[in-house]
């Protein structure tokens, strides 16, 4: 399960690709990558942003070298990545999105590999 291979890891890069966003996390064996093909949601410092607000893209940034504490999961609805100091990761697809992708986040670690959709 996700949760077991990235409690513990350092979120060490964010990488914007046209429509999506990669997160790269420094596991204990093997590095990782989520890939949210729904923008995310960031709480940061206590302040929360969303793709529309200034300063998103610098929020998600803001998460880099932090160190994950806790991944929660809603079934199929979310993926929320918690971090050491309660900043967060939400991965929440509108029911629009939900009929547009058919696969709205992918975990991979080593051979492992989680899908959301």
């Amino acid at each position: 399960m996700t949760k077991d291979k990235v409690i513990g890891a350092e979120l060490y890069s964010v990488t914007f690709v046209r429509d999506y966003v990669q997160f790269g996390f420094h596991c204990e064996t093997d590095d990782a990558c989520l890939t949210a093909y729904v923008l995310p949601k960031v709480t940061l410092r206590g302040m929360e942003y969303q793709y529309d607000n200034i300063g998103y893209r610098d929020a998600l940034c803001g998460l880099i070298n932090q160190v994950v504490e806790n991944v929660l999961t809603e079934g199929e609805m979310s993926l929320k990545v918690v971090f050491l100091g309660k900043d967060e990761l939400l991965v929440r697809p509108s029911d629009e999105e939900r009929n547009l992708h058919a696969e709205y986040a992918t975990f991979k670690c080593g051979n492992w590999i989680e899908v959301w959709n």
